[in-house]
């Protein structure tokens, strides 16, 4: 055997510690060994500093016996490159030394790293003991930095799952804002709604009370002719079947003004096929007589027999709202010869139906504003505006329809398409 030689002894088994021994003597190398045979140790041999560099990269140890007297890289030299590792700089050091050392030569060992001095001839007892201290030393030092990797283990899963609960919260936060959004939205459209069927039933009445006041007079006439004829001794059998039968075809006129009313006012809870002419002839029927007497002609016309299936009512109360819009602007512009103009057709096999007056039209700054919630040019009290938003929103989210406006020669046209 040569007395520069590396041993590199089979892995050490599990719970064991690597301890790197160093000299350039294979004898010296031998009686470290035959020192350190200890079952809890597994023990490299390198034969000069290169050597050791080499078997540190290989392996991780405990410590390191280092001769500070070899050729090439002595002890010091090899120290010294151990120490600018940075994997390496913490691998504890004894120097082991046949020369007994100057205070400046010991200082300069401790100075580049080294924790202790052992003279040789080796002190099996003393060497032991010093070894077993750092053996020691670095297996309580493993088992806190396998706690330590366990605990860094854990605090990454913990970050993961705090990551994964901020996520999950921050989800929430957005679900729960979209549904307030929701709901709050929901009831906007339903406090619309309401104050547009509050709108609409304040309109009915007022036809309702101008329906029925001409029949009302009709009827107390007839009343106070049965009476009248009596006392004039003029009252016969016939004059009474006659009176009676008129009597008799006014509430029916009235009872069934009352049943088109309701019909309007109840929304349909089901689809079902309807023909456009028949509830623009309806709607048209409860306003025209009010409209007439303020001087507002409504014109209707039709090309053809187009025919729907959707919420027949709710059609007609979009009617209803454009016929009132238009009526109100004839009405705030003072148009003479005011006219409102309801065509109906079937284009592309939908149903078109428009309504158009002759009061001048809407303002093009606006225009493109008057299907929102809330928008009115009417003075304060006067309109609500919800009615168009409530007409655009039944024609296009209920029916599957589309609601339009623009102006033509004279005056506004407001086109539904379903």
């Amino acid at each position: 055997m040569s007395e520069k030689e590396h041993n590199k002894t089979t892995p050490p088994a599990k719970g064991k510690i690597n301890i790197l021994i160093v000299d350039d003597l294979s004898k010296n190398l031998l009686a470290l060994e035959a020192v350190l045979s200890d079952p809890g140790y597994h023990v490299v041999r390198a034969g000069s500093g290169p050597e050791a560099l080499r078997c540190l990269l290989e392996e991780n140890f405990a410590m390191i016996l280092l001769d500070v007297n070899m050729p090439v890289m002595d002890g010091f030299e090899t120290a010294q490159v151990i120490r600018e590792h940075d994997r390496f700089r913490h691998i504890p050091i004894i120097f082991i030394t046949g020369v007994e050392k100057t205070d400046i030569q010991i200082f300069k060992g401790y100075s580049i790293g080294a924790v202790d001095y052992i003279l040789q001839p080796l002190v099996p007892e003393i060497l032991k003991a010093k070894v077993a201290v750092f053996a020691d030393l670095f297996r309580k030092n493993s088992k806190l930095e396998v706690r330590a990797q366990k605990i860094e283990k854990i605090n990454e899963e913990l970050k993961a799952v705090n990551a994964e609960l901020q996520e999950t919260k921050h989800e929430l936060e957005l679900e729960t804002a979209e549904r307030i959004r929701t709901l709050e939205e929901l009831r906007q459209r339903e406090l619309l709604i309401h104050q547009s069927r509050m709108t609409a039933m304040g309109e009915m009445i007022g036809n309702i009370a101008h329906q029925w006041r001409q029949p009302l007079n009709v009827l107390g006439l007839q009343v106070q002719e049965l009476g009248l004829s009596y006392k004039h001794g003029s009252f016969t059998k016939g004059l009474l079947d006659e009176n009676i039968a008129k009597a008799m075809g006014i509430i029916q006129h009235l009872s069934q003004t009352i049943d088109t009313f309701r019909d309007f006012l109840i929304s349909g809870k089901e689809k079902t096929p309807f023909k456009v002419e028949q509830i623009i002839a309806k709607a048209v029927s409860l306003v025209e007589e009010n409209y007439s007497s303020q001087g507002i002609h409504i014109d209707i016309g039709s090309g053809g027999d187009p025919q729907v299936i959707g919420y027949p009512n709710e059609f007609g109360q979009v009617l209803l709202n454009l016929l009132r819009n238009a009526k109100d602007a004839l009405l705030e512009r003072r148009v003479k010869d005011a006219r409102i103009t309801v065509r109906s057709w079937a284009e592309n096999d939908r149903a078109v139906v428009t309504v158009t007056d002759n009061a001048g039209g809407i303002t093009e700054e606006i225009l493109d504003k008057i299907f929102d919630a809330y928008f009115t040019t009417k003075d304060l009290g006067k309109g609500t505006g919800v009615g168009l938003f409530i007409s655009k929103n039944i024609i296009e989210n209920n029916l599957g329809g589309r609601l339009s406006a623009r102006n033509v020669e004279g005056g506004a046209e407001f086109r539904i398409e379903v």
